[in-house]
């Protein structure tokens, strides 16, 4: 099974990055591009195999000018095995319109199959997520997607630094009358581990989507009892 799963990592792997590189191929039309900062934090409770916690999300856009949301929310989290976590989470989001702030509600489930290899461990995360604009003024249906991302770490025992890389896609299903890849992410960054239980993790994003790039600059602390 553990041989099985590792091929379809590899498959998932070389997908993603092809897929990545079609929709910067095929973004030859003129984008708006935008700057802003992520901010982000989670304190999580743990319980044996499993963890639950609450989590916050303050970003910002318009060149960093701009409120784009604040967010609160609660996750929980099971390891079913040491190469396999699941987890599902919920999140009100506060977004910032002209004349009116916009309330919107986020559920997701997600899976998580690990892979290490040596000093490297390897991440593929797999998401479903559902946002419902509750008190959107402008008639937006909710949002379906899969998401899917894969990260790769390396980390040595006697390092605070982990170096890592990213790169996630965002399929949003029948949006725009079709289903689309609507905006790939691509991260480089770094967690720095205080001690064995709390972490921050300081990172560049580089976003491309379907009608605005993005240059992210982005900040997390995390803290586990």
């Amino acid at each position: 099974m553990f041989v099985r799963l590792k091929k379809m990592i590899k498959y998932i792997f070389a997908t993603i990055l092809l897929l990545g590189l079609f929709l910067e191929a095929e973004a030859g039309q003129p984008k708006e591009t935008d700057s802003g900062m992520w901010l982000d934090f989670a304190a999580m409770k743990k319980f044996h195999k499993a963890a639950f916690g609450v989590v916050g999300e303050f970003y910002t856009r318009a060149n960093n000018t701009s409120i784009d949301r604040t967010s609160v929310g609660f996750k929980g989290e099971y390891a079913f095995h040491s190469w396999l976590n699941a987890g599902a989470g919920f999140t009100w989001m506060n977004f910032k319109r002209p004349g009116y702030l916009e309330l919107r509600e986020r559920f997701y489930f997600q899976l998580e199959p690990a892979l290490k290899c040596s000093n490297f461990t390897f991440f593929f995360r797999e998401r479903f997520q559902v946002t419902m604009y509750k008190e959107s003024r402008t008639g937006t249906p909710d949002a379906y997607y899969w998401r899917n991302k894969i990260e790769g770490c390396y980390r040595k025992v006697s390092w605070k630094l982990e170096p890592l890389i990213s790169v996630e896609s965002l399929y949003l299903i029948k949006g725009y009358d079709r289903n689309i890849f609507d905006e790939f992410r691509y991260i480089a960054g770094v967690n720095y581990h205080f001690s064995g239980n709390q972490k921050i993790k300081i990172y560049e994003m580089f976003t491309c989507g379907t009608t605005l790039n993005r240059y992210l600059f982005g900040l997390s602390y995390e803290i586990r009892f």
